[in-house]
């Protein structure tokens, strides 16, 4: 089978496309992994909205800025 230049040149171009697809698709996961990975490491104060890291995952803990006691996962009581 003989290749011409043309087909060639298209064949490399089909492999940057792909190469671009696999490298999008991978950063992608990658930044969606590191998302999830700070939304669970991080607190919301139901108080005063700020967002601060929280390194031990314990069920109560208070917020550095207003000092208000935040319940870890869905609570009745604060709507």
């Amino acid at each position: 089978m003989i290749l011409s230049f043309t087909d060639l040149l298209v064949v490399i171009v089909l492999l940057a496309f792909v190469w671009v697809l696999v490298d999008w698709t991978f950063s992608f996961l990658a930044e969606r992994r590191n998302q999830r990975r700070l939304r669970l490491s991080a607190r919301e104060c139901h108080l005063c909205g700020k967002r601060y890291p929280e390194k031990n995952r314990v069920k109560l803990s208070t917020c550095p800025k207003c000092s208000a006691q935040n319940i870890r996962g869905g609570h009745r009581k604060l709507g």
